[in-house]
């Protein structure tokens, strides 16, 4: 059975983009969302193996913050991979102590992507 990994951020653009380079290895069932409601409305119902999460989502700049948190409390074995343009090492740092597993900076070199995946899975 195909691992599922949900794809969050608010750009349709990087939605397509990190769903088109995790579908092209054909290893993975992929599920995206927009915005935090819909996130965590998704993810209690896929129950995805992996997140992708970026943190600038919403109209909250760190409303990706508020997702990781929420996710981390409903399941805290949950991977979450924050991919952000923010390099902030405090910010990075705070996210990880949130729960999260790994964090890619953008642009998203896709090769480090998919072996972060690899390594979760």
């Amino acid at each position: 059975m195909k691992k599922k990994i949900l794809v969050v951020d608010d750009s349709s653009y990087m939605r397509m983009f990190l769903t088109k380079i995790i579908k092209k290895t054909d290893k993975y069932l992929v599920f995206d969302a927009p915005e935090k409601d819909y996130a965590i409305d998704v993810f209690n119902t896929v129950k995805p193996d992996i997140v992708t999460l970026d943190l600038d989502i919403s109209e909250n700049r760190w409303g990706g913050m508020e997702v990781l948190t929420e996710m981390i409390k409903i399941n805290p074995e949950t991977v979450v991979i924050i991919i952000t343009a923010s390099g902030d090492e405090s910010i990075k740092e705070e996210c990880m102590k949130l729960g999260a597993k790994n964090y890619i900076k953008k642009p998203v070199d896709t090769g480090v992507l998919l072996k972060t995946i690899e390594q979760y899975l």
